[in-house]
């Protein structure tokens, strides 16, 4: 499987992926040291090897080959050892390595799917992972230049993207699509960076 979009590889790590950078540093705080990690949509990698030197293993996964060559090209750089990038999306993934994780990161990519697929994406990745830190855009986004600027990124990806973003709009964000799979939120942070929902959720007990 390979899926792949026109801003995948060399242009989302050198246009998109800096910009994350405020954000990862949240995610960061939220991981206790020698967790194990899964990182789902790790597109080019830079949460997996920001988080290298915090967690005990990062298994890091995407299904756009364009973004694993340049993920793997960045770990040869780095002095991590104890990061695996993977090309495979999240439910081909588990099927095969169902884990269990410590934690399980899912940033900027749930927006980008149909909503059939984000409910069986956490399904798993919730089954595999005691608890999940998803990183994507604050719903209602908040006035302004950022919501006008997110929106038009946005639009460009594609209209198959934009109608994924739209539905991810409708649903309530990252509390619906939550809510919809039967989790429990356990902490959030809104609007830090500007238009950024940070949530961490996991399974409910019993």
């Amino acid at each position: 499987m390979n899926v792949t979009h026109w801003y995948d590889g060399l242009f989302y790590d050198l246009v998109i992926a800096p910009h994350q950078d405020r954000a990862f540093t949240h995610v960061r705080e939220l991981i206790p040291e020698g967790a194990t990690l899964l990182d789902v949509g790790c597109a080019t990698g830079r949460l997996a090897l920001q988080l290298a030197g915090k967690c005990g293993t990062i298994d890091a996964i995407d299904p756009s080959m364009k973004n694993i060559r340049i993920a793997e090209q960045a770990l040869e750089r780095h002095p991590a050892r104890n990061v695996r990038f993977h090309h495979a999306d999240a439910l081909q993934f588990l099927d095969r390595e169902p884990g269990p994780f410590d934690y399980a990161t899912i940033s900027y990519m749930i927006h980008e799917v149909a909503e059939t697929e984000r409910n069986r994406i956490l399904h798993s990745v919730s089954t595999a992972a005691r608890k999940i830190i998803l990183v994507d855009y604050l719903v209602p986004p908040p006035t302004g230049t950022t919501k006008v600027l997110n929106g038009v990124v946005e639009f460009l990806a594609g209209a198959e993207h934009f109608r994924n973003f739209r539905s991810f709009l409708a649903g309530n964000g990252l509390k619906g699509i939550v809510e919809r799979a039967g989790l429990s939120v356990l902490s959030e942070l809104k609007n830090d960076p500007p238009s950024t929902h940070i949530l961490v959720a996991a399974r409910k007990a019993g």
